[in-house]
Formats: C-alpha cells, structure tokens, sequence
C-alpha cells in the first residue's frame, strides 16, 4: 500500500512539474522581454539579497517537514504540541527577517550593490517587496510541513499550479504595461505568491483544524530539541544560501547586472529541470522518515536507494538534451541570450544531478538526528566555491571560470557525504553505491559517445530533434537494462500492464 502511494502522489507531483515547466518557459521568456537583461538582473540579484537573509525560515522549512513527519510514525506522537512549537519558531523568523533587512540588507544596497545610474530606487523597491514576499512564505511553512507529512500532494499540487498560472498572466500582461515593468512586475509577483499560503493554511484549518488549534507550548523543553535542530541545520542552509547569493554578488561586483541575468536565467533553467528528479523524492521522504522513526531502518535505506538512483534518471531525462544543444534551446527560448548563459546552463545541471544522486540521504541524516558533523563539513565545501571564485576572479579568470568550481564542489560534496555516512551513522554506504551510484555512473557512461556525434551534424532544428530523440531512446535503454534491477523491471511492467488494463476497462465500459 505504501508503494502504491509513493506511485499515485509521484504522479500528482509529475502533473504540477510538467505544468510548471510549460508555464516557467514561457514565463523567462517574456519576463526578460519586458525587463531587459539589467532590470532582469537586477530582480535577481536584489530578490536574492532577500533570499540570504531568509535563511533563518529555509533552515525551519527542513525541521517543520522532518520533525511534524516523525511525531507521527511515533505511536503515542503529539502532532498538535510539534506543529505549535514549529509556528512559533516561524514567528521569530519572520521578526528576524525585518530586523535583517531594515539593516544588513539596507547597508549591502548601500554601498556594495552595482546598479546603473537612476537605478537605485527600483532596487530598494524591489527589495521592499520581496520582504514581504518572504514573510508570507515564512508563516505558511508549517502549514506546508503538514500537508506534505500528511502526504496531501493531491491538495498542494493545485494550489502551487494555479500560483505558476497566475505568474504567466502577469509575465505576458507586463509586455503591454507602459509604465515601469520591474515595479509593476514585483507588486504582482508578490501578490500571485500569496496565492499558495492562503490555500495551505485555509485547507489546513477546515481539514486538520485539531493538529493546527493554537495552543502555545510554554514549557522551553518542547522547543530545545527543534532549536538543537535547526541550529545545526542554520549551518548547512547558511552555506547553501551563502553559496548561491554569494556566488551572485561576486559575478556583480566584478561583471556587473548584465552577467547576473545570465546567471539567473542560468539559476532558472536548471531549477525547473531539477524538478524533474524532486517529484519522486518528495514523494518518498516523508516515508524515509516515518520508516526510521518507526524503527524500520531496513526500509528507510530502500527509499533511499530508489529516492537516488531514480531521482537521477528523471532529471536526466530534460537534462540530456539541455547538455547536447543548450545553444539552440537558449536561442529559441530567449530572444536575446545573455553572455555565458550556455555555460553557467551546463554547469549548474552537471552540478544538480551530482547532488540528486544523493537525493533521500539528507531525510535519512535528519531522521537519525545525528547531524552535527554531517551539517558542519558539507558545509564547509560547500562554501569553497566562494573564496575559490573570488580569487579565480581577481586573478582576470572569466566570468565562466565558476562554473568548473561548481562542479568540483559537489563532487567533492559526494565524497565527503559518504565518508561521514560510514563514519558518524556506521551506515551501509557499500550498498548505497553498488545499488544506486554504480548504476548511474554506468547509465552516464553511455550517454557519453553522444556528445561526440553532435559535431558531426550542422547546428539546427533537425540536427535538435534527431540528437534529441536519439539520446533519450539511449538513455531510457540504459536506465532498463543497467539502471534498474530484476525487481525494479518486474514492478514497471507490472504497473504498466495494470494502468493498460484500467484503461481498457474504461474504454469498454465507454
């Protein structure tokens, strides 16, 4: 039965990400049409400054899902005391994140960011709404953790597609909108992303009003563990966010906005193959962790391996094309591609699917609760990329010189992820990569005869479909033969034959 939930909200999950990639295309497209490479630049390097202060809720996102997820594999677990504590804690953030921005982020526009002449008042008023964008996110947070514990994708993946829905419409009214475009499209962006908290807090109140009743935990020992929590996860989400918005302030301050756009639509594209590999792995993680708090830890490591190794072959499938003719897809997609686009592109999905082979290994580090070391070492090499950057650019290295230390980041990242593995948690990881990474470092390696093949043909619409279509028949081959083992094979035809038979039914009783 748990399986075949895993398969029916990956499907749910499936239907929000092939609709939010549809609508994310076309709304790049005419965003940038309509802001121009320096204001598009300029959203997302000033939205960014706000992302780096919300830090504080992305670290409490993670402790909301893990520990609202674990009460209730817990025989005798208190959702309501978990979920008030977890509120609570949200509240805080929100009142960190004004205090953050009435003064770090002020002085960091002040007199580190680099706009153009006339530019500075849009900044500060981009960055004025993306504050309050933040603190809506940040108190619908525990709202999200319980739905997503609770497995309600079915109820989530409308409400966050009729938000992607809304944002197009502004996309393409922004075009036919004579005044200024970037203050115009923040005030709408802001209100459209509204959209999603009300829904998640609306739906939790009619349907988990019990779970969500106020009630304030006064004791201070119903908080030390989340706090104990989130304080190691603060080190982890500091160094990703401080990675991500650092990376973008050290482009800016050495290249200027114009490069920040090509980073950004760079950011964009990625994030939107990226879900290709997360809807399979959200829908498995919150078993991973009711699994391990169970006590079935045999299980929680299977959802890990299938999590991996599938989550992997699902992004690749976008991603392969994407590395084969990411010139001819930017110069479709856009009208006027930013310099270096192509490379940040190729950069950031090579690093993304290095980091997806992981995917279900962190739900299970924060299952265990044994994250002290994990959380500070990641960390660490996380981090490399930026003092590596900034001397790589002092010393006159391109722009695109990033992009090689992205990668060498997170495979650097995989190493030390499996040596704490078998060190701190004692766990299986001979397993993990005979079963999941053997696999698709196999699956990878056949792709690679591709990349060659491409030069032979002219660059074009032909060369994009046959070079397209060629190299995903290989790779769906592969994952096949290689990728999947005699169980996993047995359980697609198996699953295959039944949805046929449903269907066949159907047409009969037609």
């Amino acid at each position: 039965m748990s399986n075949k939930r895993i398969v029916k909200n990956s499907i749910y999950l499936y239907i929000r990400l092939v609709v939010t990639m549809f609508v994310g295309i076309f709304t790049s497209r005419f965003v940038l049409s309509a802001l121009g490479a320096s204001d598009y630049g300029l959203y997302n390097v000033v939205g960014g400054v706000v992302g780096l202060m919300a830090f504080v809720n992305t670290m409490l996102i993670t402790t909301s899902y893990r520990f609202i997820a674990y009460e209730q594999g817990k025989p005798d677990g208190d959702v309501n005391r978990v979920f008030n504590v977890s509120f609570t804690l949200h509240i805080i953030a929100g009142l960190v994140i004004i205090l953050l921005a009435a003064t770090v982020g002020t002085y960091y526009i002040d007199n580190y960011l680099v706009v153009e002449e006339g530019k500075l008042a849009d900044a500060y008023f981009v960055f004025f709404f993306s504050v309050i964008n933040v603190l809506a996110q940040i108190v619908s947070t525990p709202f999200r953790g319980l739905l997503v514990a609770n497995e309600k994708f079915a109820v989530t993946v409308p409400i966050e597609i009729g938000t992607k829905v809304a944002v197009l419409a502004i996309a393409i009214l922004l075009n036919y909108i004579p005044s200024n475009h970037l203050r115009v499209y923040v005030v709408l962006i802001t209100i459209a992303h509204y959209l999603n908290p009300i829904g998640y807090v609306v739906y939790c109140f009619k349907n988990f009003y019990s779970t969500v009743r106020w009630k304030f935990q006064r004791g201070i020992e119903h908080y030390k563990a989340m706090f104990s929590f989130t304080g190691w996860n603060m080190i982890e989400v500091s160094a990703i966010m401080g990675e991500h918005q650092g990376s973008n302030m050290i482009i800016n301050r050495f290249f200027g906005t114009l490069l920040n756009a090509s980073f950004g639509v760079a950011n964009q594209l990625n994030s939107m193959v990226k879900m290709f590999s997360q809807g399979l792995g959200q829908a498995v993680v919150p078993q991973i962790t009711k699994s391990y708090s169970a006590g079935d830890h045999k299980r929680s490591s299977q959802l890990v391996i299938l999590a991996s190794k599938f989550s992997f072959f699902l992004m690749a499938i976008p991603m392969l094309p994407i590395l084969l003719e990411a010139d001819f897809i930017l110069g479709i997609w856009l009208k006027e591609v930013p310099e270096y686009t192509s490379v940040f592109v190729k950069a950031m999905l090579i690093r993304s699917i290095i980091g997806t082979s992981l995917y279900g290994l962190p739900q299970l580090i924060d299952a265990s609760g044994n994250i002290k070391w994990f959380k500070i070492i990641t960390s660490g090499t996380t981090l490399l990329v930026l003092p590596l950057s900034y001397i790589v650019f002092k010393l006159g290295y391109p722009a695109y010189t990033i992009s090689y230390i992205f990668i060498a980041s997170a495979i650097l990242g995989f190493i030390t992820t499996m040596f704490l593995l078998k060190t701190v948690l004692q766990h299986n990881i001979r397993e993990f990569l005979i079963h999941s990474t053997l696999r698709v470092v196999l699956v990878s390696a056949v792709q690679i005869p591709m990349f060659f093949s491409v030069s032979v043909f002219s660059p074009g619409f032909l060369r994009f479909i046959v070079v397209s279509l060629v190299s995903e028949l290989l790779l769906c081959g592969s994952v096949l033969i290689i990728g999947m083992n005699k169980q996993e094979r047995y359980s697609l035809i198996q699953y295959v034959k039944e949805g046929l038979s449903r269907y066949r039914g159907r047409s009969l009783a037609a």
